[in-house]
């Protein structure tokens, strides 16, 4: 197996996303996620947007599932209409990550970003909101191109042995 690493790291800023947020089951996310992506793409306009790209967020999880969702940056949440998710997004460190092929492909991006994670020696989760970014190069209609994936890092912390005498 190739080695698998970051394309670059990145100190992100912080940012206000908006968008659809929807809970999946893991069992259903092949089937949900396309789904929760076309009502989002069915909202239009959402007030107050800033930029092109466009925010996959994966917002937690448990033992049944995941939360996601589906974004845009704001510039506030002042003019957005109830229903609307909403995420502060902080400064943080990140791995970022270049997704090649179909977008439908993309679960298998994530496997081995978390495999890297698990393994690195350097760095390891900050539990932070982790999330995919839909660039202008991005074809929708096609599923390819423009995606990065952002995985919130820190560095690793050093294993304490027990406490010297």
């Amino acid at each position: 197996m190739t080695s698998f690493e970051p394309t670059r790291y990145e100190s992100g800023r912080p940012m206000l996303l908006s968008g659809l947020r929807r809970q999946h089951p893991f069992s259903e996310s092949g089937r949900s996620l396309p789904a929760q992506w076309e009502q989002f793409r069915s909202i239009g306009q959402i007030p107050g947007r800033l930029g092109a790209n466009v925010y996959g967020v994966m917002c937690g999880h448990n033992s049944d599932g995941f939360e996601y969702m589906c974004a845009v940056e704001v510039e506030s949440f002042a003019a957005l209409p109830d229903g609307f998710g909403r995420m502060r997004v902080q400064a943080q460190d990140y791995g970022v990550f270049e997704h090649r092929g179909h977008v439908s492909t993309i679960r298998t991006t994530w496997e081995r970003i978390f495999e890297w994670l698990s393994t690195s020696a350097s760095y390891q989760s900050a539990n932070k909101p982790d999330f995919e970014v839909y660039r202008e190069t991005f074809d929708s209609h096609t599923g390819v191109g423009g995606v990065e994936i952002w995985i919130s890092i820190a560095r690793r912390q050093p294993l304490s042995g027990p406490a010297e005498a």
